[in-house]
């Protein structure tokens, strides 16, 4: 029953399922659609001998063991004899010489409710199944077997025994302890990248738009899918198309093929929160994100694919330039050879190492880093004109302005962003480097300040310390160069322009 024609993670995920041991006892997890039923229906559909697939739903009307026998006898071509039904199966197995795999659908969604119920004498004759199946080591040993696969929509190989403790239905005890203890846990696999590509061509999307797509997206079959949907939406995969299944396919999706799930950890129910709040935790403490159904980056497994990362765990790196600039600049006034009569050359080194340091510390991508300034040139000769970041600064009239006197028209654009970002993503993280007070208090304001940690420079303000109480929620002294002296001006604050 080997698959080794068909090409693919799953397929060769299969060969290697089916190769170990003398028959197949297992149940699979995966989140809701990665394939699975769809994957077992083509086997079925290619090699009714070899794999049959029986959705345990259709027993949900049935009124005795007798009922649920006879359908899944139709499933396996059996011929019952009106005795004890596992005669009838030993005989049909004597018949052959491999045993079929039974593929049970569905079997943790007829369990809990979601979908049709399946009445309990279906669970009976689950259990009984599955005694035999378990029993065939030593009562069919080297002849044909029943192979027996149960299907479920959990995300993890944990979930299963979480899932188990948590129904509360007689019946299924005992089978469950049967399936935790004995089965061997398989997660089902997710695409990979030219597969992933290939769905999204046999969808309509042109090649280049389909490469990108798969690459954003992962291999997850479901959000491919939403993601062919809204490229077809605006015309090709845009940012607008990006955005779309970013912000809003893509939590639809988690709100109905994981969090329910995850709802039943005991992390989630023991201490309290949400499902999401505990997903995204655990992402933030890099675990992979296998552990929770989510598809991952086609090049490294433990991070999660880019759509799922620029919505779970997407940080920005958003660093006052001027706020660490003017204190040296204003000390070189009055000691220029501290600073070798070039601050900006003495800056530079100093501010591209202390910008590594943040993004590494926590972790945020190159593209993520904003840098606000007065100016480009101003914010370049800071940091150097060949640090990556966005440069942020006020338009021109706002910059003359500025000139009379220091009008805030850099923080103010530096709260606005951040505000706007977490706005359109509510799960965002902002790590802003700065020891300007007001910023912190005007997120605050805005309500966006849950979403940010503050890295100050030097000691912040007690203030500060104050509004932002709480672990991780402030980071003190994060740049290396001691503080200047303090230095007094007569001319107008705003330093040049």
């Amino acid at each position: 029953m080997s698959s080794e024609s068909s090409e693919g993670a799953v397929a060769r995920w299969w060969d290697a399922v089916t190769r170990r041991g003398g028959f197949v006892h297992a149940a699979v997890v995966g989140a809701r659609g990665t394939g699975k039923t769809t994957w077992f229906r083509s086997l079925a559909d290619a090699d009714p001998k070899a794999v049959a697939l029986w959705d345990v739903r259709r027993v949900a009307r049935a009124r005795s063991m007798d009922e649920v026998w006879a359908d899944l006898f139709a499933v396996l071509d059996v011929e019952p004899t009106g005795g004890d039904p596992l005669d009838d199966l030993e005989d049909r197995l004597d018949l052959l010489d491999h045993g079929p795999v039974l593929v049970v659908d569905d079997w943790d969604a007829a369990v809990d409710g979601r979908g049709t119920t399946v009445p309990d004498c279906c669970y009976e004759v689950l259990d009984q199944l599955v005694r035999f199946c378990l029993g065939q080591a030593t009562t069919r040993a080297g002849a044909a077997c029943l192979g027996l696969v149960l299907v479920t929509s959990l995300p993890d190989v944990t979930d299963l025994e979480y899932f188990t403790r948590a129904v509360q239905r007689p019946t299924f005890e005992r089978l469950s302890r049967l399936v935790t203890r004995a089965f061997t846990a398989e997660r089902f696999p997710l695409l990979g990248r030219a597969e992933s590509e290939a769905l999204l061509r046999g969808a309509g999307l042109a090649a280049a738009d389909a490469r990108k797509a798969a690459d954003a997206c992962g291999g997850w079959p479901w959000l491919l899918r939403e993601a062919a949907a809204a490229a077809h939406a605006h015309g090709g995969w845009t940012p607008d198309a990006e955005r779309d299944v970013r912000e809003g396919r893509l939590p639809a999706l988690l709100d109905a093929g994981l969090l329910p799930s995850l709802a039943a950890r005991p992390e989630v129910r023991v201490l309290g929160g949400a499902p999401l709040d505990y997903l995204v935790r655990e992402l933030d403490r890099l675990r992979e994100p296998a552990a929770f159904g989510l598809p991952h980056a086609f090049d490294d497994p433990g991070r999660p694919a880019p759509l799922v990362r620029d919505l779970l765990t997407r940080r920005f790196l958003v660093v006052d330039t001027e706020n660490l600039r003017m204190p040296f600049q204003r000390h070189a006034e009055v000691a220029p050879d501290r600073y070798g009569g070039d601050v900006d050359a003495y800056l530079q080194p100093r501010v591209g190492a202390w910008l590594r340091r943040l993004c590494a510390a926590h972790r945020v991508a190159a593209d993520d880093v904003w840098l606000v300034g007065r100016s480009q040139e101003r914010i370049d000769r800071t940091v150097g004109a060949a640090t990556p970041g966005r440069r942020l600064y006020p338009p021109a009239p706002l910059r003359k302005k500025a000139r009379s006197g220091k009008n805030g028209s850099d923080d103010n654009l530096m709260t606005a962003e951040v505000a706007r970002e977490a706005q359109r993503n509510p799960l965002a993280r902002f790590v802003l480097a700065t020891g300007d007070a007001d910023a912190p208090f005007i997120l605050d304001v805005v309500g966006a300040l849950d979403q940010v940690t503050v890295c100050t420079p030097w000691a912040a303000s007690t203030a500060l310390r104050r509004r932002l109480a709480g672990e991780g929620r402030l980071i003190e002294h994060t740049f290396k160069e001691r503080r200047p002296p303090e230095v007094r001006r007569r001319n107008p604050p705003g330093g040049e322009r």
